[in-house]
C-alpha cells in the first residue's frame, strides 16, 4: 500500500466514528437521487463508507466495499443485509460483468481517478447495458 492509500485509509478509519454526524444527510440525500438510476438485483456500493445508504438498495443483493476497515466496522454494525469486503476501489478483486450496477457515492472527487473508474464500470453487467452511477 502507497503512501496516499494509507493517509485515506488512516483518515477514514480516524472519522468513522462522527462520519454520520457530519456527513449522513448529505449522504442519505445522494443514496436516495441514486435510487432512480439503480436496475437490476445485484448492486456493488464501492466506498460505502458506514452503510448508511444500504437499507435503500434492499432487496436487491449488495455487496459494501470501501477501503478503511473502521468504516466497513460501522456498516457491520448495522447489521446490513449486505456482504462487506474491504478493497480498494482501483483495484477491485471482483470479476467483470458481475453486477448489475455499480455505486461510487463521494468516492472520486477528481475526473484525473479515470482508472478508477473503469474498474468500477468493469463490474457492471455490460451484455444487459447496466448503469453505473457516481456522485460526488
Amino acid at each position: 500500500m502507497d503512501v496516499d492509500t494509507r493517509r485515506v485509509v488512516e483518515y477514514y478509519d480516524n472519522l468513522a466514528e462522527i462520519y454520520d454526524e457530519l456527513y449522513g444527510q448529505e449522504q442519505m440525500v445522494k443514496y436516495l437521487k441514486a435510487l432512480a438510476y439503480i436496475e437490476g438485483d445485484r448492486v456493488v456500493d464501492v466506498g460505502c463508507g458506514t452503510g448508511i445508504g444500504i437499507p435503500f438498495l434492499s432487496p436487491r443483493y449488495v455487496l459494501c466495499i470501501d477501503i478503511s476497515l473502521g468504516m466497513l466496522r460501522k456498516a457491520i454494525a448495522r447489521s446490513l443485509d449486505a456482504d462487506m469486503l474491504v478493497a480498494d476501489a482501483r483495484l477491485l478483486p471482483l470479476r467483470p460483468r458481475s453486477f448489475a450496477a455499480a455505486l461510487a457515492i463521494t468516492v472520486f472527487e477528481r475526473l484525473e481517478d479515470a482508472a478508477a473508474l473503469r474498474a468500477v464500470a468493469d463490474v457492471v453487467v455490460a451484455e444487459t447495458l447496466g448503469s453505473w452511477l457516481i456522485l460526488r
